[in-house]
């Protein structure tokens, strides 16, 4: 009852600023660009990259309103075919990609952390309305991840926590210098894998994301696992850290992926430039 009562102001306080501002069109992930349509004269182009079927409330409360819905070509649809507008990449390449990000080696050093001498632990707080009933990393589990890690640092970065060990600006820096990511995100497995650096993800949504299937089974650059799968977690851990050429084989995994993506902030230039 809270979201809906909060999108209900959204959309009132973005139809009031319309007025005022007399927008021409709209883009983002918001649900409420796509409800100013429905309201207005005002075009939006929606950017998603889960699948229909994983996010079925978003698909619902977006998609019958909205003017364009933008995917990665690898994302599988349930409809609303001819609002569909495809590009070759994904959404973490608008932000990681080479032409727009560097990652400063610096950063570790900020933290007394030495660059592929730690982990980095992301736990997901889950509280998303497409996160309900969905299992992330238990506090038991976590006790074996450590056990097999021991020898590096962990750097843990806990969503529902108040007290993090570094600043949010810096995760980027963070993952590009470490051994490897271990989470239960989605989109900090992404990035991981975007940047070149071996990531394991343990939830639910392991095998229903085509974006990050394709990351793992196309180009190899990351692991899922499921609730009852955590012996094979454990296993391909440890396989990882005890593989010395771990490194300049993921260099050569992101550079392929890299040679068959795009930079999404060059698309969305080129994209929006033709409609005006």
């Amino acid at each position: 009852m809270g979201l809906l009562r909060e999108l209900f102001i959204r959309n009132k306080e973005l139809v009031k600023l319309h007025k005022k501002e007399k927008f021409n069109l709209a883009f983002g992930t918001s649900v409420s660009i796509a409800h100013l349509t429905a309201f207005t004269n005002v075009k939006s182009y929606n950017f998603h990259e889960d699948d229909d079927s994983v996010v079925p409330l978003q698909s619902i409360l977006i998609y019958p309103f909205t003017s364009k819905i933008i995917n990665p070509d690898c994302v599988k649809i349930n409809g609303w075919r001819k609002k569909r507008v495809f590009h070759k990449s994904y959404h973490e390449l608008a932000y990681l990609h080479p032409n727009n990000f560097v990652p400063d080696p610096k950063i570790p050093g900020k933290y007394g952390l030495e660059r592929r001498k730690y982990v980095l632990v992301r736990l997901s707080a889950l509280k998303a309305h497409h996160d309900h009933k969905k299992v992330g990393i238990s506090d038991s589990f976590y006790q074996r991840i450590k056990k097999v890690i021991k020898n590096y640092l962990i750097v843990e970065s806990s969503e529902s926590a108040n007290v993090h060990s570094f600043e949010p600006w810096d995760i980027h820096d963070l993952i590009s210098f470490s051994k490897m990511v271990i989470s239960d995100s989605q989109t900090t497995t992404a990035e991981a894998a975007i940047l070149g650096v071996p990531s394991i993800r343990y939830n639910l949504f392991v095998g229903r994301l085509s974006y990050l299937e394709e990351l793992e089974k196309k180009y190899m650059l990351t692991y899922g696992f499921t609730p009852g799968q955590e012996n094979q977690m454990i296993t391909k851990i440890r396989e990882l850290l005890l593989n010395p050429h771990v490194e300049e084989e993921w260099r050569l995994k992101r550079n392929l992926m890299l040679s068959e993506k795009t930079d999404l902030n060059e698309w969305m230039i080129n994209y929006f430039h033709s409609l005006i």
